[in-house]
């Protein structure tokens, strides 16, 4: 080989060698009534983090805390409550987890109101098909929480024609006249829903509490607490509120 190829040769190796390496990935595993609101996050996060691929997990909190707990590869838990969270620390891989978010509990019914319902009392109604999040979901556990709270409780749960996994469920049954009526986080009656919903805002003081953390084992871990950090921040927050959620209380 001549000097002139040898060095074309060397440069070339260099080059290779140099390539820029994949995508880092951070693995985000999040209550099911925060994907809207969390997509649109990923994609402000991904344009301040070049190369960096947020890849989401959504399901019931109490699924994801479970997965955790049985040792899943995770970055960061963003649960909608605290047992579910508490549940997650309990396997001693979180750091410190923070609130990030409120929101609110609505009486959800089909438009057109079969079961006219007209407050929390017609729940209790023979006939009356309710549906709520299972008792260990989130939603479901604030819902049992309020309907107690509203002295239904014990009334209401007797017309429970089913337990969803996890809020977005709830919704569907409505949406789809399977139930008269749900409860739910007024955020979950998104735009592609509002339409087929009527809702009515349960005046009680159960604010359901949206937490987030960091795992000590992330495999991206300054990436982990970067993405708690800026969701916490008032850019993050500002993304939140635009799909109706409330700042930390």
């Amino acid at each position: 080989m001549t000097g002139r190829l040898r060095v074309l040769g060397l440069m070339a190796a260099g080059l290779l060698g140099c390539s820029s390496p994949g995508p880092r990935e951070l693995k985000v595993s999040a209550a099911m009534s925060l994907k809207e609101a969390l997509v649109a996050f990923e994609a402000q996060f991904e344009a301040k983090h070049p190369r960096v691929d947020v890849i989401y997990n959504f399901a019931g909190s109490q699924i994801l805390s479970a997965q955790i707990v049985e040792g899943a590869q995770v970055d960061v838990f963003a649960s909608a409550d605290d047992i579910q969270m508490q549940r997650a620390i309990g396997s001693g891989r979180m750091r410190e987890a923070k609130v990030f978010a409120t929101s609110k509990l609505v009486l959800i019914t089909p438009v057109d109101n079969p079961g006219k319902i007209s407050d929390v009392g017609d729940l209790t109604r023979f006939g009356v098909r309710l549906v709520l999040g299972g008792p260990t979901v989130p939603a479901g556990a604030y819902a049992r929480d309020a309907l107690e709270r509203l002295g239904v409780g014990e009334a209401a749960l007797a017309n429970v024609v089913s337990n969803e996994e996890n809020v977005r469920g709830v919704v569907g049954k409505v949406v789809s006249g399977e139930a008269d009526a749900g409860i739910v986080y007024a955020t979950d009656v998104t735009p592609a829903v509002a339409a087929k919903l009527r809702q009515i805002e349960l005046k009680v003081d159960v604010v359901p509490k949206y937490e987030v953390a960091a795992l000590r084992d992330s495999v991206q871990p300054p990436l982990a607490r970067v993405f708690v950090d800026e969701l916490l921040a008032a850019e993050g927050q500002a993304t939140l509120a635009s799909f109706g959620f409330s700042p930390p209380q």
